[in-house]
């Protein structure tokens, strides 16, 4: 079959079956649908954060978001739904920026020990770096992790958003790290989470033990971290020794 080539720009058709009234319509509905789920989902997660999963029902989203409750049955059918599409819609972007860090590592550009370094930060800092961003969403979503970490119900949840990534990055540590045994780890990528998690929700415990000093919250900030990669890194290098 030959094509003919139109002399004149090409025409917009409505939707089979369609008026491009209705057509246009449809448009305006889908994105006044997208708007209220993500007002749905920005009260959701501060919520679940704030006052926990058994704390927060869905009429206190549906008014703290300023939408009818029944759009919140519409949209997500129910409040476990809910929670899972929270935690689903950050974790996207949060697992996307490890493996666009982990890309970029060259096992064999450099020492096995600053190989792991690396590994640990770009498994890391993403988490650190959402946490203490002025982006109110992902402040309120790393509080909402490191308040599920320890709870064993949320353990399915966890396993579903975040093995996938985990797995690769366990996969490249037994490159790196043959020796290790693989239990011993999983108990350290394990310890790794869970610290870099109260890192990101640091209360200064001890901050009464310290002098006072004028230190700005950037160099303070700066410090934690290194010391967190410092403190994760040995532990990874533990496992290699008899």
């Amino acid at each position: 079959m030959i094509l003919k080539r139109s002399n004149g720009p090409p025409s917009r058709e409505p939707l089979p079956g369609a008026t491009h009234g209705e057509d246009t319509n449809r448009r305006k509905t889908s994105r006044a649908g997208s708007t209220t789920r993500k007002k749905l989902l920005d009260a959701a997660e501060k919520l679940f954060a704030d006052q926990g999963y058994d704390g927060t029902s869905l009429r206190d989203i549906s008014e703290a978001s300023d939408c009818h409750l029944a759009l919140s049955t519409y949209h997500f059918g129910n409040k476990e739904q809910m929670f899972d599409e929270v935690i689903h819609r950050r974790a996207v972007q949060l697992e996307a920026q490890r493996l666009a860090r982990l890309a970029k590592i060259d096992i064999n550009a450099q020492s096995q020990s600053e190989t792991v370094r690396q590994l640990i930060e770009a498994y890391c800092l993403p988490l650190v770096e959402a946490r203490y961003s002025r982006t109110k969403g992902w402040q309120s979503y790393v509080c909402l992790m490191a308040g599920m970490i320890n709870i064993k119900r949320w353990t399915p949840l966890i396993q579903k958003h975040f093995d996938p990534c985990g797995q690769v990055f366990v996969s490249t540590w037994r490159t790196v790290q043959p020796q290790a045994p693989l239990d011993s780890l999983l108990n350290a990528f394990s310890f790794m989470v869970v610290t870099t998690l109260y890192t990101c929700s640091y209360t200064d415990r001890f901050g009464v033990w310290k002098p006072s000093d004028r230190q700005s919250k950037r160099n303070n900030l700066a410090a934690l971290t290194n010391d967190l990669i410092g403190f994760v890194h040995a532990g990874f290098m533990v496992l290699d020794q008899p």
